[in-house]
């Protein structure tokens, strides 16, 4: 094989496929990237067998071909040559010969037989979406996934289409989070799916300078998300989501109108008193017009003062701090609304307005003279 493409389009390209490398495996050819080229095409082609990435560059083929080269050792070259060309030639004993500039190297690749095939494309269902519709999707959830595998399906995060409808759903046991965006179809059938949350991390990164539509296409274990040049699969987590619906309360006895901004940073100053107590513990008095909040620790106490809108009963209330900024951090809008039933009972932040998000977090138990 024989070709000379960009240097620029192919470091961009290396580092997305590596995204997809397995770092900890006893398979060699999973440590590295196939390189396929024809028709003045390079294909590059990752994989740790639980997520795959295959991304196409334009490339000027003198001789077509494949194999397979370390992704560690072969991003490090390319990054560190001058030029703005990479020339490659190989034998047909999978030497790789390398030059930019004056520079050359050669290095020794796997012949491409045993390294895993690509899914194959099933379309059952397929729908699309804008690239920041879905990368707010992803931000909005991911923190409250699970990192305990006892429920293999709570590692994951819950992908529902209804209409033309897409929610978000992760939770961990001790927190909800959802959250709702709009897709280009209008779905004739209710549909979900799990995927792992490793996997749409790593989307998410892929998509970090992409601005385009992304397509969705997923069959009964495969999801796959197409990008331009770029596609990206992962397998999907068998088993049954908790009916999330039956958790997130319908009465409310508390309705609080707050400032994000000023109960997010409030909660992140008492957070550094919290953290030195047992439960990272933060205390929440709502009165008819303020908040009180709370925290002490050995080292000190905080007393903080934020002016609310109550339009329910006073109430006392306490949480995990760091579950609290997590979800205060990805709400939208300058305002929430967060209701509560009693002291022991979920606090269930919304949206002012609409049905973009639903955020629920277990209250810690104090006792009445703390």
């Amino acid at each position: 094989m024989k070709f000379n493409c960009s240097k620029e389009s192919l470091m961009g390209a290396l580092n997305i496929a590596q995204k997809a490398v397995s770092s900890k495996t006893t398979l060699p050819i999973l440590e590295g990237i196939l390189f396929s080229v024809e028709n003045n095409n390079l294909l590059l082609r990752s994989t740790d067998l639980e997520i795959g990435i295959e991304i196409n560059i334009p490339a000027t083929v003198e001789q077509e071909g494949k194999i397979v080269l370390s992704s560690t050792i072969t991003g490090e070259l390319i990054r560190k040559m001058s030029g703005s060309e990479v020339f490659f030639e190989s034998d047909n004993h999978n030497q790789m010969k390398i030059s930019c500039l004056l520079s050359n190297f050669t290095l020794k690749g796997l012949a491409t037989d045993e390294f895993p095939a690509f899914p194959e494309i099933i379309e059952d269902h397929i729908f699309s979406l804008e690239s920041s519709v879905l990368r707010e999707l992803i931000r909005g959830t991911l923190f409250s996934v699970a990192t305990n595998e006892n429920i293999p399906v709570l590692t994951g995060v819950k992908i529902e289409l209804e209409g033309n409808k897409i929610n978000l759903i992760a939770l961990d046991g001790y927190r909800l989070a959802l959250r709702s965006g709009n897709i280009k179809e209008n779905m004739e059938d209710d549909l979900s799916v799990i995927i792992p949350s490793k996997s749409l991390s790593e989307i998410n990164k892929v998509l970090a300078n992409y601005t385009g539509e992304v397509v969705v296409k997923f069959s009964k274990n495969q999801i796959f998300f197409e990008m331009d040049n770029t596609q990206f699969t992962s397998r999907l987590l068998e088993g049954d989501f908790i009916n999330y619906k039956q958790i997130i309360p319908v009465e409310k006895t508390t309705q609080v109108r707050i400032n994000r901004r000023l109960l997010l940073e409030s909660s992140e100053r008492a957070a550094l008193l919290a953290r030195e107590g047992k439960n990272n513990l933060i205390k929440m008095d709502f009165n008819q017009d303020q908040l009180i909040l709370t925290s002490n620790a050995d080292i000190g106490d905080v007393y903080e003062v934020i002016p609310i809108v109550n339009t329910g009963e006073s109430l006392k209330i306490a949480f995990n701090s760091k579950f609290l900024i997590d979800a205060l951090r990805v709400i939208d809008g300058e305002e929430f609304i967060m209701d509560m039933t009693t002291s022991v009972g979920p606090g269930v932040l919304l949206p002012v307005e609409g049905t973009d998000f639903v955020y629920l977090i277990l209250p810690v138990r104090v006792a009445e003279e703390d």
